[in-house]
């Protein structure tokens, strides 16, 4: 197994029903660290704070002049505010995953001892389907979180200016959706700036929320994103329903793997959604006949502990998933 392997490989949080334990984890993280250290990962590329294609990169909320958000008169919430990158930035991958999650920048899960769920939606907006999903979260009265494609806010910008007016937040899934940590550190800069800049366009705030296509990093992908002062979100409840298995394998994917600080990756765009958008009313229903209650991203931040780091999921190193 190569160094380049290594540094490019998805880091997702444990899709098992079980529960880990402390003692499993340390050794977990232990056989991690020694492999990653042994194989002394290659330091990243020179941070600069220059777009080679736009200049240079505004990091801030510039639309926002005031609390007011002019564009949509909504007021701006605190996922508006520009976050400090860490510096000096560490660069080992674990290093920078384990310096992030310290500041609750790098999230595969929330609170784990709070009945908390955030729904998230991918690769939207769709003009079929995402209209479709607003409407079931209206009816239920649920806010969630939409990581949008770039170029789809450039073609759709009312749908991203509905999420956001109906009070849910929208986070960066770059320009066109590309594994991340095949490009370099100028082109991955361009394809978040890019999206950022259509997000604010579209909404007058500037989203601080960042996934990256398929779960992938590695430390390019990251130090960008700590530069730029991003929280980069994963997730740690899916159903696969880019595949379309079916709505009730979608349901039961769900629901068998919901928990304290479950963060639910779906999607409303980049292909066909009806199984997700049928399926959508029984897991919200469902998880709420249980006692957990919706939440957005930055509730769900707000509410982490001082100590983030024995909270989050441990880092695992799985076989390539091919979700988009």
């Amino acid at each position: 197994m190569g160094i380049q392997n290594i540094d490019s490989r998805v880091f997702f949080a444990r899709r098992s029903k079980t529960r880990m334990y402390r003692p499993s984890l340390v050794i977990t993280l232990c056989a991690i660290l020694g492999l990653l250290g042994s194989l002394a990962l290659a330091t990243t590329a020179t941070l600069t704070l220059t777009n080679p294609n736009q200049g240079t990169v505004t990091t801030g909320a510039t639309a926002l002049s005031t609390t007011q958000n002019r564009t949509t008169g909504r007021s701006a919430s605190p996922s508006t505010n520009t976050q400090t990158p860490i510096l000096p930035f560490p660069t080992l991958l674990w290093q920078q995953i384990a310096a992030l999650q310290s500041h609750n920048r790098f999230l595969y899960t929330g609170n784990r001892y709070l009945p908390e769920i955030a729904l998230t939606f991918d690769d939207g907006p769709s003009p079929y389907y995402t209209p479709q999903v607003l409407a079931i979260l209206q009816q239920y009265k649920v806010k969630a979180t939409f990581f949008c494609i770039g170029r789809q806010v450039a073609r759709y910008p009312d749908l991203v200016r509905q999420e956001y007016n109906d009070g849910n937040l929208v986070g960066n899934h770059t320009w066109s959706h590309p594994n991340l940590a095949l490009l370099s550190s100028s082109d991955i800069l361009t394809q978040i700036n890019l999206t950022a800049d259509a997000i604010q366009q579209a909404t007058g705030v500037r989203p601080t929320l960042f996934r990256p296509p398929y779960g992938v990093v590695n430390t390019r992908v990251l130090a960008k994103a700590n530069l730029l002062g991003l929280t980069t979100i994963i997730w740690n409840d899916e159903a696969r329903d880019w595949s379309t298995p079916g709505t009730g394998v979608i349901i039961s994917r769900i629901l068998n793997l919901a928990g304290d600080g479950a963060i639910i990756l779906l999607h409303d765009g980049g292909g066909n959604r009806s199984q997700t958008i049928a399926a959508l009313p029984t897991i919200i229903q469902t998880l709420r006949l249980r006692g957990f209650k919706f939440v957005t991203l930055q509730q769900m931040l707000n509410d982490l502990p001082k100590r983030p780091a024995s909270t989050q999921a441990p880092v695992t190193v799985p076989t390539p998933a091919s979700t988009p």
